[in-house]
């Protein structure tokens, strides 16, 4: 009988050490190459939602525009007292905006705007008042009165139908809950976990910000609010509205923060001449941080100049 050999399978070769780091160096190299891409998807994608967001606001001030008549202003002063409103530092003014919007408004009512069990009058300062930046006004006449809920947190409840005392709270049972009523809006769901108080305690004893909200986009790191602007349909746009508490116009590193309408050029017309502007701060954080570390609430980079690129942008 003849007998064949059985052919033995050589064992299977390993990697030599200058395999492995070649293969290490070409994955360095595609990992170079695609997490600058991924990072830029993610990027565009993230500021593609806030897009988005924006034109859902401007489409819900066309709604506020349909009900009302006119689009929201993007500053007012607010008094908690009859006596307030007849002070003639935006008083008037102010009374003015708000009966474009509802002709009856009461002025007479007394209002506790931020829930604090007093009125916003101070025996030194009788007439003091609250102001509503661009960024609050977004918020205010898009969402209506806002309210917090068991944590603290932020919701917007509309407005009452009561044409006198629109501002009127909705009613809540005994336990604080919001009983149901029909009122107008809110024209935009605002996001309760985006919705923040930027301003500075009202007091030593209240260090919750004045009681009216703004709302912060999407982007990672974000602690400024969206920025309201408006034309005063077609009038002309007004810097004050520019104005939110730790927005200031002040200089760091020789800049001055801009808090205003942007042009299409120098010098030259605005955007949205016969409308109005919503912007995003874009990515944050913005505020200034010292040297020692401190992180204050004073810098919010809204642009450093009038001018807006669509093409170049951060």
């Amino acid at each position: 009988m003849r007998r064949y050999p059985h052919k033995q399978n050589p064992a299977g070769r390993g990697f030599t050490l200058v395999e492995v780091m070649v293969v290490v160096v070409i994955i360095g190299m595609l990992a170079a190459i695609l997490v600058p891409v991924l990072g830029g998807i993610i990027r565009r994608t993230n500021e593609a939602a806030v897009k988005v967001e924006i034109n859902s606001m401007e489409n819900a001030i066309a709604d506020f525009k349909a009900k009302y008549g006119c689009d929201p202003p993007d500053h007012l002063h607010l008094f908690e007292t009859a006596a307030g409103w007849r002070d003639l530092h935006g008083g008037p003014a102010s009374r003015a905006k708000i009966r474009r919007i509802w002709p009856r408004f009461r002025f007479d009512i007394q209002r506790d705007f931020n829930r604090d069990g007093n009125f916003f009058d101070d025996p030194n300062e009788p007439n003091k008042n609250t102001m509503l930046s661009g960024a609050e006004c977004l918020v205010f006449f898009l969402g209506g009165i806002a309210n917090r809920d068991a944590n603290g947190k932020f919701f917007m409840t509309g407005f009452s139908k009561n044409p006198l005392n629109p501002w009127k709270l909705p009613p809540t049972d005994a336990n604080g809950n919001t009983i149901d009523e029909s009122r107008d809006g809110p024209f935009f769901e605002f996001n309760p976990n985006r919705l923040v108080d930027v301003d500075l305690p009202t007091s030593a004893t209240d260090p919750t910000g004045d009681g009216f909200p703004e709302f912060i986009d999407s982007l990672s790191n974000q602690t400024a609010p969206y920025l309201y602007l408006s034309s005063n349909g077609g009038r002309g746009y007004d810097e004050e509205a520019g104005w939110v508490y730790h927005h200031f116009q002040i200089p760091v590193n020789g800049v001055h923060n801009r808090n205003f309408p942007y042009r299409q050029s120098d010098n030259g017309p605005f955007w949205n001449a016969k409308s109005f502007q919503i912007i995003s701060p874009g990515y944050g954080p913005h505020e200034k941080i010292l040297s020692d570390g401190t992180i204050t609430n004073e810098f919010c980079p809204y642009g450093i100049n009038d001018v807006y690129d669509p093409e170049n942008v951060d």
